[in-house]
């Protein structure tokens, strides 16, 4: 699963970023599919696509952007959002929370702060800082606990789940079929085979429970995303438009 993209180790890219939304963006829309490493090295470094005003904040940004997405097309997950996007850019802070999330332990560790809120409760930095400590218990210092807290709230709202400046509350996601093409693909390949993939995390991550999710798997497969055959629990599920990408988890 890491050479697919994913990441378990401690640390990750909130502790001094935010998912980074608007210069994926730009990036994206500055480097054509079909690049290599290098070329998203150049734009960001020697184009200053992100309009960077010194040298070494480009080199921030650099590696705090590989830290949440590779910017390497031959990295799956990264492949798989470019191609995604290609279909509808619009779907783009749906597909870039899922990458992150699947890249970034800390960001990860907020989740329950965020999802287990309900429609138009606020939510406050401090419960995402004890999320993280729950998930990390005594790793990170009061300051440095905030600080996450604070940025994965700023990522949350590129994503959505939250709406607010200063004072946040949740909202639900209305997902698209590519984004949810994106949430069944991550978890089919995480292991969550037959019925099992319209309850995995990243379809969470969307809002969507079980039948909900079975519901946008038909649309999907509608579109033309993915092959979905769903009669009560046997479910038959394959992606032949993301056929590259499939490499089995190690």
């Amino acid at each position: 699963m890491e050479t697919f993209g994913f990441k378990f180790s401690s640390g990750g890219a909130h502790i001094s970023r935010t998912m980074m939304l608007a210069e994926l963006d730009a990036v994206l829309s500055a480097v054509p599919v079909g690049s290599d490493a290098t070329d998203y090295r150049e734009a960001i470094l020697l184009k200053n696509v992100l309009g960077k005003i010194t040298d070494s904040t480009r080199q921030k940004s650099l590696r705090h952007l590989r830290e949440l997405y590779a910017l390497k097309e031959a990295t799956p997950i990264f492949g798989l959002l470019r191609k995604l996007h290609a279909i509808d850019a619009a779907s783009l802070p749906l597909l870039a929370v899922q990458e992150a999330w699947a890249r970034d332990p800390l960001f990860r560790a907020t989740t329950p702060a965020v999802l287990d809120a309900s429609e138009g409760q606020r939510v406050e930095t401090a419960s995402l800082a004890h999320a993280l400590e729950t998930a990390f218990p005594d790793q990170y210092s009061e300051l440095s606990r905030n600080k996450v807290a604070r940025n994965a709230a700023s990522s949350w709202t590129q994503s959505g789940h939250l709406t607010g400046h200063a004072n946040k509350t949740r909202q639900r996601i209305k997902p698209t079929a590519v984004a949810v093409t994106m949430a069944f693909f991550l978890g089919n390949f995480a292991g969550y085979h037959g019925a099992a993939v319209f309850s995995n995390p990243w379809c969470a991550l969307l809002d969507l429970n079980a039948d909900r999710a079975r519901a946008m798997g038909q649309e999907a497969h509608r579109a033309g995303l993915l092959n979905l055959r769903a009669v009560g629990e046997v479910v038959d599920l394959n992606f032949p438009l993301l056929a590259e990408f499939q490499t089995e988890p190690s």
